[in-house]
């Protein structure tokens, strides 16, 4: 049976799918849906279920609230029996929300993540961003490290789908917990319902004080990281010409190489960590702001202890939760760096194509003819000039090769 589902939703999003047009578009938000919107059901499906994973998330904190209030007012002896007189339905639909609805949530927003979007959605954009850059041009490839290619089409799959599942299960997740969290607090007393406002207004302008730095720091960092793993990666293919000849000149080469990862990410984690102790410092103000206002409600008369109960309980998974989205902040920006890095990359329009009215090649001889080819450096001068000539596949004819002037490079 649970093979049955799981290979549904596995063949939900076909990872080689052929798009009408390979190349991703040169924004982040084109590049995003250029591969998002081949899976968009998929997506939709994981936005719905985390739309309702933190409605039964706080429903449950409001259930620890109402079972205080429960046990408090429960009229006459402490026993079964009266508790069920007194509140019996009501713990039912508690239960079938704790062992039933809360299960098949999490059990389907699992099976979307590990079973369609892991395997089917990261495969679809490596398979699509490798099929791009192998149509590349010879010199694509040559004014690079292939190992830093591989890297950016490897990594475009993993930062994109990460960059996603993020957004949903974390900054959805923290969207629809965070109003919920206003609405049943403001239900019990407004004043309580603006201390989170402010905790939350403080959290954004704090957030938005730190991420442009980091953004930018992220994409250098990813930048630095590609390169190093490019220069490791051509250091191991040509390993056997190191051992013969430069060894020691390599690993001065992968050194330096280390040196810069190691100036990109530096400043990177600083503002890390700044951004972590500035956000501790106000989640503990606002914690004890909110805790000591519920008390003096409690000691007015205004709200119950199961109020109170419910009122911290929230606060607490609040708080959690901004904490986790500060760490998700770490993740969404390293993948935000790498996928604006993979990006440049894999964007880029194939640097040799066919005419529009091209026609099928068809080789019916085995002639070649070579007229006016000229070859240089790059440099904008010729070096060598060829003029015509032609050969058979079993035999060249001569040709003649006329050296430029030498020149410096």
């Amino acid at each position: 049976m649970m093979k049955a589902v799981y290979r549904w939703f596995e063949g939900w999003v076909y990872p080689f799918r052929e798009p009408s047009n390979l190349r991703p578009p040169a924004s982040v938000r084109g590049f995003l849906w250029h591969y998002v919107g081949q899976a968009k059901l998929a997506f939709f499906a994981m936005l719905i279920i985390g739309g309702i994973a933190p409605l039964v998330e706080a429903g449950l904190f409001y259930f620890v609230g109402r079972l205080v209030d429960i046990l408090d007012q429960l009229p006459g002896e402490r026993s079964w029996h009266a508790l069920w007189a007194a509140a019996g339905p009501e713990l039912l639909f508690m239960g079938a929300v704790v062992l039933i609805i809360r299960t098949l949530v999490v059990g389907l927003s699992a099976l979307v993540d590990e079973q369609t979007i892991t395997p089917g959605f990261y495969s679809l954009v490596r398979w699509q961003a490798h099929r791009h850059v192998s149509r590349q041009s010879y010199a694509f490839f040559q004014n690079d490290f292939a190992g830093r290619i591989a890297t950016k089409v490897w990594q475009a799959g993993q930062a994109t789908g990460d960059l996603m599942e993020s957004f949903i299960e974390v900054v959805w997740f923290m969207i629809v917990y965070t109003v919920t969290t206003l609405a049943l607090v403001a239900g019990l007393d407004l004043r309580l319902a603006v201390l989170v406002v402010i905790w939350i207004a403080a959290f954004a302008w704090l957030a938005r004080l730190y991420l442009p730095a980091i953004r930018k720091h992220a994409e250098a960092t990813a930048e630095a990281g590609s390169m190093i793993t490019g220069r490791i990666v051509d250091s191991y293919s040509n390993v056997q010409t190191l051992k013969l000849f430069a060894a020691d000149g390599d690993d001065r080469y992968i050194r330096s190489g280390f040196d810069i990862y190691l100036d990109a990410l530096r400043p990177f984690t600083r503002r890390l960590t700044g951004v972590r102790m500035a956000l501790t410092t106000l989640s503990g103000i606002m914690i004890t702001s909110i805790a000591v206002f519920a008390v003096y409600l409690w000691v007015e008369g205004s709200i119950t202890v199961g109020a109170v109960a419910f009122t911290l309980s929230l606060v607490l998974r609040l708080n959690m939760l901004l904490g986790r989205v500060m760490m998700q902040l770490n993740s969404i920006l390293r993948n935000l760096g790498v996928l604006e890095n993979s990006k440049a990359l894999i964007s880029q329009p194939l640097g040799l194509t066919d005419a529009p009215d091209a026609k099928q090649l068809v080789v019916d001889g085995g002639r070649i003819d070579l007229k006016n080819v000229t070859f240089h450096y790059g440099k904008g001068q010729e070096f060598w000039t060829a003029s015509t000539s032609s050969c058979g596949l079993a035999k060249r004819s001569g040709w003649s090769v006329r050296r430029a002037p030498a020149r410096r490079l």
